[in-house]
């Protein structure tokens, strides 16, 4: 009975730290716009494509919001490490409206992550010093790789990067799991440490097809990019996508160890105050 109670504490301990983990501190980016980045089971291979039917199923999705009401793009995200060696972060931006090969066209990833590890993003609604932005331009990675660095008021393009090891991407126009109907798909590699990205940090992702103007930026969230107290949160699991356990489960589970707890709680009472009777006898 000791250990039946032991785990139902434990049960409810876990839930309760993971809720209390999920509220966590106020922060100051768009609320209700997170991403849970998780660790890879498959590391993708950057090539543009589906390169395997499930290579990129172990990773959450988000839609980029755009000006038109229809599913234009998605990305999905997931990492690998070496700590403290290397953090690779993997990016599949899937844009499905577009299928033209325009030198307008890009793909934009921008991060504001903390100076020191442990401690929040400085946000703000200029581009600040811990902010980074990464340009992928006209489809063409050997001239269209264009990284930023914030500088307090506005962004400074910066060339203190090497290809393929800190940064890697490839597009095409391909089909793929999502849709069937060829369309342009984006594999991105950003190392981390090389660029002092922390593990917990703001993010803002958007695709742009010149060749749709009046759809606008796709992005998530639906915010600029010069504003990082309009991007949304990222963050970083340090486990893999779980696969069929549901916050359903979880309240579920924290529900039956509270009544087993009580219900022994309530027998080992009615015990003792018997056994209290008799002493008394």
């Amino acid at each position: 009975m000791k250990r039946t109670v032991l785990a139902a504490f434990c049960i409810v301990a876990f839930c309760s730290f993971g809720l209390a983990m999920k509220a966590g501190p106020v922060r100051a980016y768009q609320e209700g716009w997170e991403v849970n980045d998780y660790m890879a089971q498959r590391v993708p291979v950057i090539d543009g494509t589906w390169t395997t039917p499930d290579e990129w199923t172990d990773a959450e999705e988000k839609p980029l919001v755009g000006a038109v009401s229809d599913l234009n793009a998605i990305f999905r995200l997931k990492y690998d490490t070496n700590y403290p060696d290397w953090v690779n972060q993997y990016y599949l931006i899937e844009f499905f409206n577009d299928t033209t090969n325009d030198a307008g066209d890009y793909w934009q990833i921008c991060y504001d992550s903390a100076a020191v590890f442990g401690e929040p993003p400085i946000g703000g609604t200029t581009p600040n010093t811990n902010c980074d932005r990464f340009d992928f331009q006209g489809h063409d990675p050997s001239s269209g790789t264009h990284y930023f660095k914030g500088t307090g008021t506005t962004w400074a393009e910066f060339t203190n990067f090497t290809m393929p090891s800190d940064i890697e991407w490839a597009n095409t126009i391909s089909a793929s799991p999502l849709d069937s109907n060829p369309h342009w798909i984006a594999e991105i590699k950003i190392e981390h440490i090389h660029f002092n990205i922390q593990p917990e940090f703001w993010i803002r992702i958007a695709a742009y097809d010149v060749n749709n103007a009046a759809a606008g930026v796709q992005r998530w969230p639906p915010g600029g990019a010069n504003t990082p107290d309009d991007w949304g949160l990222m963050i970083a699991v340090d486990d893999v996508i779980p696969e069929g356990l549901s916050i359903g489960v979880v309240v579920l589970l924290t529900s039956v160890a509270a009544l087993i707890a009580s219900r022994h709680v309530r027998k080992r009472s009615r015990t003792e105050s018997c056994s209290a009777g008799k002493r008394e006898k």
